[in-house]
């Protein structure tokens, strides 16, 4: 079958979205925010470009951008979607970038703290497809640093801007698509081993984006979109990169349309961050009252929780033999099935056979805590997709 091109497509269409009873909008793609840090460099006014990879089909297109932990009002003067042009990087194709809004009017403001929404912009999307966002700002921001391979360029003002490719956590938040068929959505919801650190490819990111393309391979009366809310450093219990996970529930998850399921992996941090003993120490009870806490957030929604045994991390700078003890004896708690409405055992899935407290030496980048891609993979290959079945 021909491929219609997005921007060919939108020639055609209005921009205004007539009301669809019978569709629902539904997560295709996140990027939770996280604080940025004044350490960091400045950038002056310009445009960004991300590249995003969807992973749910619709008619209809909606962004979230987010300013939740910046340290400055922002002010968005223009947003745009077009096709890449080429397999990878930022580049657009030969059709001009089409313009989104928000509430009719091309830029908004993004004051500190806040999200704001775009109009929808109808069109058909696919899923698996790739789109470049172009966000162009007329005041200086401070984005903060990630080392994650994601695909993003930025330009600063002037006639001719020259866009060259930059790593930092982007403003773009969600990416929401209006659908006929939306039978499930996942949330995978985590740390820097969600986030798809040291990972090396952009457009699948980590584990979660391995998930996406199992499930994109299904019938369509079988496929969830996933939406990727992992932050590097984030904690379960207090504030580490960005607020807790038991803070951010509310607005990584229950603000994802149409989520469904979670599937939870966090803790390593909080256990590495703390003493091997005393009240500075996070004992196993602490960590499961919080994994009780989030589940409970999300049953109140009628979310199913999915919970990931932590990877091991033995060798990891922070760790230690006691904080080892801990993440064993966590594990076997979420393990026995009666934390989480269902269980993914990422530890089982990566852990060295010879050496269960560390990586397989193939899955070690050389951190003896992140795994590399084929590790990544590996995890993403052992989710039960059944366990994603939506409810009748």
């Amino acid at each position: 079958m021909r491929t219609v091109p997005l921007l060919a497509a939108l020639c055609g269409l209005a921009l205004s979205v007539p009301a669809h009873a019978a569709s629902v909008w539904a997560g295709a793609w996140g990027y939770a925010p996280a604080d940025s840090d004044a350490r960091e460099p400045e950038q002056p006014p310009g445009t960004y470009r991300y590249r995003v990879r969807l992973t749910q089909a619709g008619d209809a297109l909606q962004l979230s951008f987010s300013n939740a932990e910046g340290d400055r009002p922002l002010a968005i003067a223009a947003v745009g979607i077009a096709d890449p042009s080429a397999a990878t990087g930022t580049e657009i194709g030969a059709h001009p970038l089409r313009p989104l809004t928000f509430s009719g009017q091309s830029g908004i403001a993004l004051p500190e703290g806040h999200t704001v929404v775009s109009d929808p912009l109808a069109a058909p999307f696919r899923v698996g497809q790739d789109v470049i966002v172009s966000v162009t700002f007329t005041t200086p921001t401070r984005p903060a640093r990630t080392n994650l391979g994601l695909e993003m360029a930025f330009a600063p003002a002037g006639a001719e801007p020259l866009f060259t490719p930059i790593k930092v956590r982007s403003y773009l938040s969600l990416a929401a698509v209006r659908a006929k068929r939306a039978p499930c959505t996942v949330v995978a919801f985590g740390d820097s081993i969600t986030d798809g650190f040291l990972g090396l490819s952009p457009q699948t990111r980590g584990w979660p984006g391995r998930l996406a393309e199992r499930l994109a391979a299904l019938p369509s009366a079988r496929r969830c979109g996933v939406v990727n809310m992992g932050i590097s450093g984030n904690r379960v219990l207090r504030r580490g990169r960005a607020t807790s996970a038991l803070d951010r529930f509310w607005r990584d998850v229950a603000s994802v349309p149409n989520v469904t399921h979670v599937i939870f992996l966090e803790g390593i941090n909080d256990i590495g961050a703390g003493k091997d003993s005393g009240p500075e120490a996070t004992a196993p009870d602490q960590l499961v009252q919080g994994y009780r806490q989030f589940v409970a957030r999300a049953h109140a929604l009628g979310i199913r929780v999915i919970g990931g045994t932590m990877t091991p991390a033995l060798h990891a700078g922070y760790m230690s033999p006691a904080k080892e003890r801990t993440r064993q004896a966590v594990n076997a708690a979420i393990r026995t099935g009666a934390i989480f409405d269902d269980v993914v055992d990422f530890d089982a899935a990566v852990r060295d056979p010879a050496s269960p407290a560390d990586l397989r030496p193939d899955y070690d980048p050389g951190d003896h805590l992140h795994p590399n891609d084929a590790g990544l993979r590996a995890m993403g290959d052992a989710v039960n997709l059944s366990a994603l079945r939506p409810a009748n």
